[in-house]
């Protein structure tokens, strides 16, 4: 990303912040879970500057969130890989979309012995206004929608 542009500032643990309301798009992140909280803090930003609500902002930073982290933990046997994620404000719809794809395989989760875990998904389909997951032939996308309150 050109980090030269005047409409960026360094912010979120040393991302980019793109100061534009257009969009946010990180291509091939290492899907590390350290690199997650810089990227829910630029996402926050954006939604912030794009007139979520606030509640609607932190359900958009944790559901992202833990859409990142099912990449870090499940999508890449070898521990190796990277995370695309993009957000777009979809103004006809007055919405925003949150992406967060993946180049690993997708395994059917098992039944869950550790009752720790097995709540990403059901907790991402909570937050969003409406989520999808889908499993493609490389790899796997879940896309989250928010609502932009009608000014007022």
């Amino acid at each position: 990303m050109d980090t030269d542009r005047a409409d960026q500032t360094r912010s979120c643990e040393g991302e980019p912040l793109d100061t534009s309301t257009t969009g946010v798009e990180h291509r091939a992140v290492p899907a590390s879970a350290d690199r997650l909280p810089a990227l829910r803090c630029v996402l926050a930003d954006w939604a912030t500057r794009v007139g979520l609500s606030a509640d609607s902002v932190e359900a958009l930073g944790l559901a992202s969130y833990e859409a990142m982290a099912n990449v870090v933990e499940h999508a890449y046997t070898d521990g190796e890989g990277e995370l695309d994620l993009t957000a777009v404000l979809l103004p006809a719809e007055n919405r925003v979309r949150v992406t967060v794809s993946d180049r690993g395989a997708w395994t059917t989760p098992p039944a869950q012995s550790d009752v720790r875990k097995g709540r990403g998904l059901p907790l991402i389909h909570h937050l969003a206004e409406e989520a999808e997951v889908i499993a493609v032939a490389d790899g796997t996308m879940v896309r989250m929608w928010w609502s932009i309150p009608a000014a007022g």
